[in-house]
């Protein structure tokens, strides 16, 4: 099984997949020019959501999910150690859809306006 590792040292982030640093996808989207972070919805979460994703289960998943994988685990983690196993990281995107427009671009193109 593999294990995600987040740990904050003052002002030094360090996060782990299985004992190793884990490594940034800037190829598959640049979402933080200061790395990663946690606790809140920002740039440094996002591409957290996005690294764990495309590691856990691929790139095409990654960019499908990172936001909602972010809004509801990564921004949730508040302390400054933790650790997220692979199941639940999989568990935590059952019955998730990922739809690329607003609220009210949806519900306008529900309602057919």
């Amino acid at each position: 099984m593999t294990t995600y590792k987040g740990m904050r040292h003052g002002d030094v982030i360090e996060v782990t997949v299985d004992g190793v640093p884990l490594q940034p996808r800037l190829d598959i989207r640049a979402l933080s020019s200061d790395g990663y972070e946690w606790g809140y919805v920002g740039s440094g979460p996002y591409q957290l959501a996005l690294d764990i994703l495309a590691h856990q289960l691929d790139e095409r998943h990654a960019l499908g999910h990172y936001r909602s994988f972010c809004e509801n685990t990564i921004a949730r983690l508040k302390n400054d150690f933790w650790t997220l196993e692979g199941d639940q990281i999989e568990l935590s995107l059952q019955g998730v859809v990922e739809v690329d427009m607003t609220l009210e671009e949806l519900l306008n193109k529900v309602r057919g306006v």
